[in-house]
């Protein structure tokens, strides 16, 4: 749901900060822990690997990028 507003407001670029931003502004309570999850990296992580979403780093920050994600049924 929020990688979808991010691509609505036609995000070039949706970076895994700006989806957990998104979230937070959707929920305000989120939190990857309670999901058992360190950090919202390894949320991302477990994602792609699921194939959710498919994952790139940024080769200058090292951070996420969302390249495509599964649209749901």
């Amino acid at each position: 749901d929020s990688i979808q507003a991010l691509m609505r407001e036609n995000k070039e670029v949706l970076w895994g900060s700006m989806v957990k931003q998104t979230m937070i502004r959707k929920r305000p309570s989120f939190n990857e822990g309670y999901y058992g999850y360190s950090t919202f990296s390894k949320l991302l992580e477990d994602a792609a690997k699921h194939n959710i979403i498919e994952l790139k780093r940024d080769p200058k920050s090292g951070t996420y990028i969302i390249t495509s994600f599964a649209e749901a049924s």
